[in-house]
């Protein structure tokens, strides 16, 4: 007897990230429980905020998210997150979105992380995350 995956939203999203002359397979592996969030990686970080590679299916349109990076597969590793808010939306394929977000919060912990990983992101070992909607800005 053969099992169908039936879930609405799968735990694991495959996208190609362009880089130079080449395109780099990336799977995120979103955590339990965070299988609608949207699977990405940080690409690029600057003292504006941050750029985020995506699918393209789901088109991320919402303007807030909370940000959650995901640094291994154990479940017992934590979750450094961070209010972002989304400024621009670029597709780079017919796959693959380019997102561009602004913290909303300074210090937050995920931003602290990444500033410290920001060398190997450039080297391309990129952080993986997942972007979960919220429906209002921080007050």
């Amino acid at each position: 007897m053969t099992t169908i995956d039936q879930r609405r939203s799968p735990r694991v999203e495959f996208f190609l990230v362009p880089s130079e002359h080449e395109q780099l397979p990336v799977w995120v592996i979103k955590p339990e429980g965070l299988s609608d969030a949207h699977g990405g990686v940080v690409v690029n970080l600057s003292e504006d905020g941050l750029q985020i590679l995506c699918a393209a299916e789901p088109v991320l349109d919402a303007n807030h998210y909370e940000l959650r990076l995901l640094l291994g597969e154990d479940e017992g590793v934590p979750l450094f997150s961070a209010a972002v808010r989304r400024v621009w939306t670029r597709p780079l394929s017919r796959i693959v979105q380019l997102c561009g977000f602004e913290f909303e919060s300074s210090n937050s912990q995920a931003e602290e992380f990444l500033r410290t990983q920001t060398a190997q992101i450039t080297a391309r070992q990129w952080v993986r995350c997942v972007l979960v909607e919220r429906m209002t800005a921080l007050a």
